[in-house]
């Protein structure tokens, strides 16, 4: 896939981990920085006509190819980040003649989070993450899966 591209889906993925670094014990309305990292676990590509490819390597996505990512999300960054993860996510990008249309859904302790766009912006939430607010703020590809920065709000 070229860079572009690349760095559009890059920044989708990791917004879907947005609120990993949120405690349980936090107040309402509190506005928090948060840095995880975030490692897929899976991709598969299916192309317009219905072919499914679900291993590299993947061909640049065309327009009305789909792109579905699995990942495990970390708290911390690339080079100091917990032993286990704490959340997991499915990005999904559907490619159009322009940018990638993306929406992710993380799972976080019994709650969902739902983001959109790029690098992402929080549009709904479950149990704890709901009425929360906030986008990413920071991507960065580490090689190895991609170091973010994101601001959150609870309700």
């Amino acid at each position: 896939m070229t860079a572009k591209r690349n760095a559009l889906i890059l920044g989708a993925a990791a917004a879907g981990a947005i609120a990993i670094w949120s405690p349980s014990g936090q107040a309402a309305g509190r506005t928090e920085t948060l840095r995880y990292h975030v490692k897929d676990v899976s991709k598969v590509l299916t192309h317009a006509d219905g072919t499914v490819i679900r291993r590299p390597p993947f061909p640049e996505p065309q327009a009305g190819d789909v792109l579905v990512i699995n990942s495990l999300d970390y708290k911390g960054d690339s080079r100091h980040h917990a032993a286990n993860w704490t959340a997991s996510q499915t990005r999904r990008c559907a490619f159009t003649q322009s940018e990638p249309d993306c929406s992710m859904t993380v799972a976080i302790a019994g709650s969902l989070l739902s983001l959109h766009g790029n690098p992402g912006t929080v549009v709904n939430g479950t149990g704890r993450y709901e009425g929360a607010t906030g986008r990413v703020i920071s991507v960065k590809d580490t090689g190895a899966g991609a170091d973010v920065v994101a601001r959150i709000k609870l309700r």
